[in-house]
């Protein structure tokens, strides 16, 4: 990722001043909101990307956006950066500023990957165990791959759970050919 540095230092200042101003969780919001703004809509990521789109024409462009729906802090955030030609840099500050956010509030990330979407009662249960495990809050996220036969495989910050039925059959197979 281009400048880090920079995009840490941006992403760290955005969350002090939340803290100090008590709009944290509104502020993490509205950078989910831009998050899912840029994920749905590759024009408003190129918009930033693009050193040929004048200033005036982004922070007029940002204004009708986003005005009226992010928090003030937000707001001055994306207008500061286009204004000082770090609007590149917008899509890292956000990432980054959601790592710091899990940090500050002890979550952490995690995936289960199955072959059909799971029910809300067992993405609970699922998180429940999670949490014990890490004994911290658990952000689940479900995704679906029909390639896997059965089971589910539980990605945890950097570790993995593998509990498919592709998986317990290669160790089935492993210890019949070691005996």
């Amino acid at each position: 990722m281009k400048n880090t540095r920079a995009s840490v230092r941006y992403a760290k200042s955005l969350l002090t001043l939340s803290i100090e101003k008590n709009v944290l969780d509104i502020v993490k919001a509205d950078i989910d909101m831009i998050c899912k703004s840029f994920d749905n809509s590759r024009e408003i990521s190129n918009l930033y990307l693009s050193p040929i789109i004048p200033i005036n024409h982004k922070l007029e462009i940002t204004n009708k956006i986003f005005k009226g729906k992010v928090n003030e802090n937000t707001l001055i955030l994306l207008l500061n950066l286009i204004s000082r030609k770090r609007d590149n840099l917008i899509e890292s500050i956000l990432k980054k500023f959601n790592e710091l956010y899990n940090i500050h509030k002890n979550i952490e990330e995690s995936l289960i990957t199955s072959t059909y979407s799971l029910d809300d009662k067992t993405l609970v249960v699922v998180k429940d165990f999670a949490e014990k495990i890490t004994k911290k809050k658990i952000s689940l996220v479900n995704t679906v791959d029909e390639n896997i036969i059965g089971g589910f495989n539980l990605k945890i910050g950097d570790k993995m759970i593998d509990c498919t039925v592709s998986n317990k059959l290669n160790e089935l197979r492993k210890k019949l050919i070691n005996n």
